[in-house]
């Protein structure tokens, strides 16, 4: 939990990073399977990649 405020702004921009950087690469990926592939596997791409790469953002940041 974040003591000072500084370090609560900082929390919430890095919070903001991730939720922007995830939807980034999931958007590129959706979009790369929905036109190879199909639009329906690019929906679940999308979102598969969305939530993997929260999950390894935030395990590179925060760890176990």
């Amino acid at each position: 939990m974040a003591e000072t405020f500084v370090e609560l702004v900082e929390e919430w921009q890095t919070g903001a990073f991730f939720v922007v950087a995830c939807v980034i690469v999931a958007a590129v990926f959706g979009v790369v399977v929905g036109t190879n592939v199909g639009p329906a596997l690019g929906v679940v791409a999308f979102l598969a990649t969305g939530i993997g790469s929260f999950a390894v953002l935030s395990y590179l940041l925060y760890g176990r």
